[in-house]
């Protein structure tokens, strides 16, 4: 066995970046933006140092019809289901096409140097264990599939959702373990579009095939459906069918943006309400923890409850797949757009929702 005894952890900063404000950055190293759940899901799992710069923007993908946004190291998954970002599984892709004996499982026990995983039947030692100990553990990089191995001339171990790389160093660099690429290496195989976009573009988010853009003109709809309650001075308009929200004086839109209303079992009312309580934030909470149903958001802005039973219009950071149905029955509306709402409608405003 290869052993590896020392390592240094690079810095994790991301100063080089421009804040286009606190839910979305543009990395011109990449050419990329990086938004709210995928942002905060990086900063708070290690930033560049674990899963490099982002390569691509957010998209949906054809084969999961998840949310997806490509890295250097990594492939970041939005699994609304469960309310969380995962990582792909691209060691364990990479490694099927890899004929080494080192895959092979073997039989050990854990030791002063060594941890020894049943599960996979593999050791995880010495610098290796201290990087995947001190950046995330199993949560982060999964199981070791092999046990270390010269690949490429480099002393290298396969995991769940990373490859390792030891790296000597030299005189002017000093030795440390580094992740491979295979966010990248997944970016080419896929075929995946990874070409720069310009800064203001305002692309920071992907809603059902479409670049959503907060800042953009709202659907074209000039004159309220059929039914609408048109005598009111403020109304809200929530349309199912095309996952949007309106607000109207009169019959003139002075508003409108993508939304996701809740997703199967759990659907969004249908009717004429009225916000009766507005919460600059509110923590919200379902279930207990283990239970498929379960989530507990902390601090979720701008929200007005307009129907009893935790039914609200509110600011959503924990996912951006607008268009798409995605919550437990609210209405989550962009942080912008909620704060544009939550200014704009007074107590007792209507809300009206319909397919």
């Amino acid at each position: 066995m290869l052993a590896v005894t020392w390592m240094s952890i690079l810095p994790a900063s991301s100063s080089a970046a421009a804040e286009t404000g606190p839910d979305r950055v543009y990395f011109p190293q990449t050419g990329h933006y990086l938004a709210y759940g995928f942002l905060n899901y990086w900063r708070a799992h290690g930033s560049i140092q674990i899963f490099g710069y982002p390569i691509s923007e957010e998209m949906k993908d054809s084969a999961t019809g998840l949310t997806v946004q490509y890295f250097e190291r990594a492939v970041f998954e939005w699994h609304g289901d469960q309310s969380q970002v995962l990582l792909r599984r691209l060691g364990a892709t990479a490694a099927q096409s890899i004929n080494n004996s080192a895959f092979n499982p073997i039989n050990a026990a854990s030791d002063d140097s060594c941890n020894f995983y049943q599960e996979t039947g593999h050791r995880l030692c010495n610098g290796f264990l201290a990087y995947w100990e001190n950046n995330g553990g199993l949560s982060t990089f999964g199981f070791p599939l092999s046990e270390e191995f010269t690949e490429n001339g480099f002393t290298v171990q396969y995991f769940e959702r990373a490859r390792f790389e030891w790296h000597p160093g030299d005189q002017d660099t000093p030795a440390q373990v580094m992740l491979g690429l295979l966010g990248s290496q997944a970016a080419k195989s896929a075929g995946i579009n990874t070409a720069a976009i310009p800064q203001d573009s305002a692309v920071p988010t992907y809603s059902e095939g479409l670049w959503y853009n907060p800042n953009a003109a709202p659907e074209e709809v000039s004159s309220p459906p059929p039914g609408a309650p048109t005598g009111q001075a403020k109304w809200i308009e929530v349309d199912l069918t095309h996952q949007y929200l309106r607000a109207w004086e009169y019959n003139t839109k002075v508003f409108g943006q993508y939304i996701s209303s809740g997703l199967s079992p759990n659907l969004t009312p249908t009717g004429t309400f009225h916000i009766f309580e507005k919460l600059r934030y509110d923590d919200m909470t379902n279930g207990k923890a283990g239970d498929a149903d379960y989530y507990n958001l902390p601090d979720v802005p701008w929200v007005m409850y307009f129907y009893e039973g935790g039914y609200a219009l509110h600011g959503t950071y924990w996912h951006h797949n607008f268009g798409n149905p995605m919550s437990h029955g609210c209405v989550n509306m962009t942080t912008d757009g909620a704060a544009w709402v939550y200014a704009w409608a007074p107590m007792g405003t209507t809300v009206w929702i319909h397919y």
